[in-house]
């Protein structure tokens, strides 16, 4: 590919060394610009620079001047610091430690990255990034919170728990016109059912009707289940990405 995008490196050894691929990785900044750069019909087109401001992460222009910044979120939460295991119990802590470091390493491959916008001047509250992160009804998943974004298109009014959030970046979801076309942008197939009316739960495998509470894993089967979809959709999106003409 000419973008260079290796789908197979994972940028797990930025954590490892205390650092944040999202906000201090060059590269990964330059693969979002590829992929977001690239033709998708009913999209764009957009003007895309990797900017520094204490941080990396993206400036994006439209046709109609509009401007929007957005920072990479890593989508595949593992559950596996401290902060997470410290609410398990013993059984389940033991099935995070089993597979930790494949698990993550797979889920820190460019597939495992998504962007979203970020607070730009005037702007205040959580990012999306952050909200997902810390709202007890979606515990950082990624399968949940595209489901809230589905719900978004349908009808900004629909219950969901980032609605809020969602509706205050309105203007970034707009740039997408509809559900599919967000889908088809950041190369998520792999989380719709087949008829592309629903978001696979990567909890259950089922479809996603709720936000239950826990939104995260609570005993070892469904930990299980959880690494195993993940890392299949994770795999399946790098090959999505690595058919691309760049």
């Amino acid at each position: 590919m000419r973008a260079g995008i290796d789908t197979e490196l994972d940028f797990a050894s930025y954590y490892h060394g205390g650092g944040d691929p999202d906000q201090t990785c060059e590269r990964l900044y330059l693969w979002h610009q590829a992929l977001c750069s690239r033709p998708v019909e009913g999209v764009g087109p957009f003007e895309i620079e990797v900017t520094y401001d204490y941080a990396y992460g993206l400036r994006t222009h439209t046709a109609d001047g509009a401007t929007f910044r957005l920072g990479s979120d890593g989508i595949i939460p593992t559950w596996s610091t401290s902060g997470w295991t410290s609410r398990f119990t013993p059984d389940l802590v033991t099935e995070v430690e089993a597979d930790t470091d494949d698990f993550f390493r797979i889920a820190s491959t460019i597939g495992g990255y998504v962007l979203f916008p970020r607070n730009g001047e005037g702007q205040r509250g959580h990012t999306i990034n952050q909200a997902r992160g810390v709202h007890r009804q979606i515990a950082d998943r990624f399968d949940l919170t595209l489901e809230c974004i589905r719900r978004h298109y349908l009808d900004p009014r629909l219950e969901s728990p980032l609605a809020d959030r969602l509706n205050y970046y309105r203007d970034f979801f707009a740039l997408f016109r509809d559900f599919n076309t967000y889908v088809r942008f950041f190369l998520l197939d792999d989380l719709l059912t087949p008829d592309r009316d629903g978001v696979v739960s990567l909890l259950t495998g089922g479809v996603v009707t709720d936000f239950p509470v826990p939104a995260y894993a609570s005993t070892p089967m469904e930990y299980a289940t959880f690494r195993v979809n993940s890392i299949a959709f994770v795999r399946a999106r790098n090959e999505r990405i690595q058919r691309l003409e760049l």
